[in-house]
Parts: structure tokens; sequence; C-alpha cells
């Protein structure tokens, strides 16, 4: 029988280790859904306008660390963060095909950013959930609580798994 349960991951509060778990299932979700394409297929559109299903992977790599990394722990971006492979990757259609990133590599950047997001979590408990975060970009300021920030993140990737299945579809993969 199988059994299909979710549990606050190890180590973390309640709450904010059941983000964690939802978030960490959702990316195993993602990796057995692009494991098995080729690697020469990974940055290839499957039509004209679309994006390449690594740059999907590493655009997910990248929203989690902006999220976590800029709006709930405050860093600054620098001309080094800005050179990271997945950085603005949707804006370079051709950047996964032009370098020879694989899925491993794909993949592997993404779970880096994970283990950033780890790092930061656990520096946080229940109470922090409902915490404002306060963000300015493009002269404009919005309050966000990190459950709202985890909770898209969440989301955010289920959709682009969502677009990576469909994607896989059109290219008969």
């Amino acid at each position: 029988m199988r059994r299909r349960v979710l549990t606050p991951h190890p180590g973390l509060s309640t709450g904010i280790g059941y983000y964690l778990s939802g978030m960490e299932e959702v990316r195993r979700q993602l990796a057995v859904a692009v494991k098995d394409i080729p690697d020469d297929l990974i940055g290839k559109p499957a039509f004209l306008g679309a994006h390449s299903i690594g740059g999907l992977v590493l655009h997910i790599g990248e929203a989690e660390w902006f999220w976590m990394k800029m709006v709930v722990s405050g860093h600054k971006l620098t001309e080094e963060d800005q050179q990271a492979p997945y950085w603005d990757i949707l804006d370079d259609v051709e950047r996964v095909a032009r370098n020879g990133y694989t899925v491993e590599f794909c993949l592997n950047e993404t779970e880096k950013i994970r283990n950033l997001t780890r790092d930061v979590l656990f520096a946080y408990n229940d109470k922090d959930l409902e915490r404002i975060i306060t963000f300015e970009r493009r002269g404009e300021t919005t309050e966000y609580n990190l459950r709202w920030v985890l909770h898209h993140l969440i989301d955010h990737e289920s959709q682009h798994k969502g677009q990576i299945l469909m994607l896989k579809r059109l290219m008969a993969l």
C-alpha cells in the first residue's frame, strides 16, 4: 500500500517545517518531470516564443533565490549575483543551449538555492510566519509576510512544473 503524508521538515518549527516539506514535494515532482529529458533538448524551446525547459527550471531557482535571499534576508543584489547561471534566465532564451547546461546542471543549481533556503528557514520559527517584511523594488514598496512568501514559492514552482509538463508533451518527450 502506498502512503502519502506530509510531515514537517525535521529541525524546523511545525508551520515552517510544513511549508518546506511542501516545497520539497513539488521539487521532487519537478525533478521527476525533467530527469529523463535529453541534454540536447533541455535548452531547446518547444516553439518560437517559448522558454526552454532548462530555462524554466533555472527560473524556478532564480525566483526562490530572489524571495529568500533578497526579500526575506534583505540581501542587496551585486554584480557577482547577476553572473549566476540562473539570473535573468528568461530574458536570454538561448543561454541554456549556448552554455551547454544539462538537466543535471539545472537541477543542481536549484538544489544549491534550496540549501540556502533551508539555511534561512532554520533561523525562523512559527511566530515569524506573520512578521511583516517590507521590500522596495523599482520605487514601489510592498509588504509581505513569510507565510505568503513560502506559499508563493510553492505556487510558483507548481505552475512552472505544469508548464514544463505541457512543453514536454508538445515536444513528444
